[in-house]
């Protein structure tokens, strides 16, 4: 209605009529929710898969905050649409996202709940970092990938900016000379006397290879001296981690 008064006074610009609706707000609240299997159907259903769910036909409000109501709530607001019924009398459907406006309103609606994730995370990482505790930094990383949903990218650029993100609370160099070539990210000190990092990004092709990739970048730090041209400057103590990824696991391994 609201899109169509819009055409009457002169407006034909075409708008995204879920982008600021309550259910949004509604959906957000589930993801924080969802435990690992939710995570999943909603990767199928971001990737434009069907997942099938027993729909109850009749919700009341205080019911729609309950988290095993999420496929009702999103099927009977339009967030959802049934495509096929596998089961009447239990009332079991497959469902889908309906369209390509709706698709881009989940996905937004992941970045700014993934983005909280790894922000609420970075403190700990960097920690873990300076600390050389890898057990620590493997764990938290590991897990904010584990959250993450299967629609973003897995390339270099993605994990790069994810790990920048992590670290904007502190002074970040990305893909500066130092020593022989550049290094991926650094974390420079202001004072030269403290702590800083070198850390260097890589993809695994393979989730069998994601170790040997790891030891890649660890090597690549040593050989072309990133960490030695650091301390040609000033810096006193620097330390250098290599990181693989392949897709929602990662390895980190301090270079020594």
């Amino acid at each position: 209605m609201k899109y169509v008064l819009k055409i009457l006074q002169g407006n034909d610009v075409p708008e995204s009529f879920w982008a600021n609706t309550s259910g949004n707000d509604i959906i957000y609240q589930y993801i924080q929710k969802a435990d690992s299997q939710m995570r999943t159907d909603f990767d199928t259903l971001t990737s434009g898969g069907r997942i099938t769910q027993t729909v109850r036909y009749e919700l009341t409000y205080r019911e729609m905050d309950q988290i095993n109501n999420i496929y009702s709530f999103l099927l009977f607001t339009g967030y959802l649409k049934a495509i096929a019924c596998v089961d009447k009398d239990k009332a079991v459907y497959q469902l889908m996202i309906p369209n390509k406006e709706i698709n881009r309103i989940y996905t937004l609606i992941f970045e700014e709940w993934f983005q909280e994730q790894v922000k609420a995370k970075s403190r700990t990482l960097v920690d873990a970092f300076m600390k050389e505790d890898v057990e620590t930094a493997n764990e938290v990383l590991n897990t904010i990938l584990f959250k993450s949903i299967s629609y973003f990218d897995n390339d270099e650029k993605f994990y790069h900016g994810m790990l920048v993100g992590m670290l904007s609370d502190y002074q970040i160099v990305s893909n500066q000379e130092t020593g022989n070539g550049r290094s991926d990210i650094m974390v420079l000190p202001a004072y030269k006397k403290k702590r800083g990092l070198v850390l260097e990004v890589k993809v695994a092709t393979k989730e069998k290879d994601i170790e040997i990739t790891a030891q890649k970048a660890c090597r690549q730090i040593r050989e072309m001296n990133y960490i030695d041209g650091l301390q040609e400057r000033g810096y006193t103590d620097i330390i250098g981690y290599g990181i693989a990824f392949y897709k929602k696991t990662c390895v980190i391994m301090l270079a020594k």
